[in-house]
C-alpha cells in the first residue's frame, strides 16, 4: 500500500479506536475524489470529537498519535511521511458535512470524503471565502458531480451565495 493508503488506514483507526466520533477528508485532498487534483502538502481531516463542553481539545488525538509512533510537526501528525491536520468541526455545516460524507474506496481502503456540495458550502463561508477557494468552487461546479438541489438547499439553509459565475 502507498503512503496515502497507509495514512487513510491510520485515520480510519483514529475512529475505530474511539478517539474521534467520525471523520471525513476535506480540503484539497477531498477534491481529488470529485474534480481535478490540486497540489497540496497535507491531508485535512475534519472530525467530530466526543462532546466534553464548549472547550475543544485535540489532546486525545495527539496522545493517540504518540502512542502509535506518529511524529508531530506544528499542527500536523505525520503519518507515512504525509502531514495530516486534524480539524474539529467548527460549525453546523462542517458537522453535517462529516455525518453525510461519502464512503469511497481508495485501493480497497475505505475512506470518508466530504461531498462536493458541502465542500462548496464550506468554501463559501465568509471566514473561508478566498480567491483560491472560489476557484475550487468553480472547478467543482464545472467538473464535479454536484447535486444542484442539495447545493441550493445548503446555500439557503446556511445563507450562502455562489459567486456571479453561476
Amino acid at each position: 500500500m502507498d503512503s496515502f493508503g497507509e495514512a487513510l488506514r491510520a485515520i480510519e483507526r483514529l475512529k475505530a479506536d474511539g478517539v474521534v466520533t467520525d471523520y471525513a477528508l476535506g480540503g484539497a485532498m477531498a477534491l481529488v475524489f470529485w474534480s481535478e487534483p490540486i497540489a497540496t502538502f497535507d491531508i485535512d481531516v475534519f472530525v467530530l470529537l466526543q462532546s466534553g463542553g464548549s472547550l475543544v481539545s485535540l489532546a486525545p488525538v495527539y496522545e493517540w498519535a504518540r502512542k502509535n509512533g506518529y511524529a508531530e510537526e506544528a499542527e500536523h501528525i505525520v503519518i507515512a511521511g504525509i502531514p495530516v491536520q486534524i480539524i474539529p468541526a467548527p460549525n453546523a455545516i462542517a458537522e453535517e458535512a462529516i455525518t453525510t460524507a461519502a464512503e469511497l474506496d481508495y485501493e480497497e481502503q475505505r475512506v470518508r470524503v466530504i461531498r462536493p456540495e458541502f465542500l462548496i458550502a464550506l468554501y463559501l463561508e465568509p471566514s473561508a471565502r478566498s480567491a483560491k477557494r472560489l476557484e475550487r468552487v468553480a472547478a467543482l461546479l464545472e467538473q464535479g458531480d454536484v447535486d444542484r438541489e442539495l447545493l441550493q438547499s445548503l446555500l439557503r439553509r446556511y445563507n450562502l451565495k455562489l459567486p456571479s459565475y453561476e
